[in-house]
């Protein structure tokens, strides 16, 4: 039997040539943003479908969110709908595991401000009392260790660093980098252990403010934190301050607490209500972690190879638990 998919809005996808390509002949697909009359789609292609989408098909059986996360009340619909299953992409998770370990060795050698100076023709910095650290044989705490933790894990011990990591459960690890894996209930007894601390997580109510002021103070000073995961996970008034303070060495983000509402906020828009900015220690990326020449055939052939396996009768991919919000 053939597969019926709806793309919600298709024309919004850059790449629906190459995804029409890439996907088994006998896909039979239907595109717009009007809920087609007599629809008999079984997966649906949506971002953030309503009641009436969801009821729109009797054959419904999957919804796939067309990008890396699940917006908010998209969960929340498809919590009333247990037989409708939900799934997303993970096609840009290399790209943002690439992005965090380059922060991670920015911020270990200071290669901002020293950029920033030389620029201005400064070699002062080249003879002043050494800022940047050796992270061969230092311990690296990774927080979430799906797709993305997994590949910093291997960039980390490919530096000759040691490398511990939390997962919700750790248990369910079926990967095969040798990496000492606890539940999230240890947070508090690894920290103590980590010359840097590493977030992959998702955020959710268990993760909000996971990392606060005790939680800082509990990693050794001088130590490293990257955040990769999203900004709030982080308290940014702790992170502000143990920075200042000098109780971390330095820290980068490629995730924040706030962001433009329009075009024309982009261009003035502080990042968090604190002015990381302005200290040297701190690395910022405007969240383009996943952001790279090849993302867009990375997310064609994603989609692709998730509808295929539907149509195959495999298992589909990237199963999100709607409990847990990932």
């Amino acid at each position: 039997m053939p597969l019926n998919v709806h793309f919600y809005r298709f024309d919004f996808l850059d790449y629906s040539k190459e995804i029409k390509s890439l996907i088994d002949a006998d896909i039979i697909s239907t595109e717009g943003s009007a809920i087609p009359s007599n629809a008999e789609f079984e997966v649906l292609v949506h971002p953030t479908p309503s009641k009436d989408w969801l009821e729109a098909s009797p054959d419904l059986k999957a919804v796939v969110v067309p990008w890396t996360g699940i917006p908010e009340k998209t969960l929340e619909i498809l919590t009333e709908y247990p037989d409708i299953s939900l799934h997303n992409l993970h096609h840009n998770n290399f790209n943002t595991a690439e992005l965090g370990f380059a922060l991670l060795l920015a911020a270990a050698k200071y290669l901002v401000p020293l950029d920033q100076r030389l620029r201005e023709n400064d070699w002062r910095p080249r003879y002043d009392a050494q800022k940047s650290i050796m992270l061969r044989g230092r311990t690296a705490l990774i927080l979430g260790f799906g797709e993305i933790g997994q590949a910093l894990a291997a960039y980390c011990k490919g530096l000759g660093m040691n490398v511990i990591a939390t997962k919700k459960h750790p248990e369910s690890f079926t990967g095969n980098v040798d990496v000492e894996i606890y539940g999230n209930d240890k947070l508090a007894e690894l920290l103590p252990k980590a010359d840097v601390l590493l977030i992959a997580l998702p955020l959710t109510e268990e993760t909000e403010n996971l990392i606060g002021e005790s939680e800082i103070n509990l990693l050794p000073e001088g130590s490293i934190l990257i955040n990769i995961g999203r900004g709030p996970i982080v308290n940014q008034h702790a992170l502000y301050n143990a920075l200042k303070s000098g109780h971390l060495h330095s820290a980068g983000s490629d995730v924040w607490y706030n962001y433009p509402k329009s075009k024309q906020e982009r261009e003035n828009t502080p990042p968090a209500d604190l002015p990381f900015g302005e200290l040297e220690n701190f690395v910022l990326s405007p969240h383009r972690g996943g952001m790279v020449k090849e993302v867009e055939i990375q997310w064609a052939k994603a989609l692709a190879n998730l509808l295929n396996s539907a149509s195959r009768g495999e298992p589909i991919p990237n199963k999100v638990d709607i409990e847990a919000g990932y």
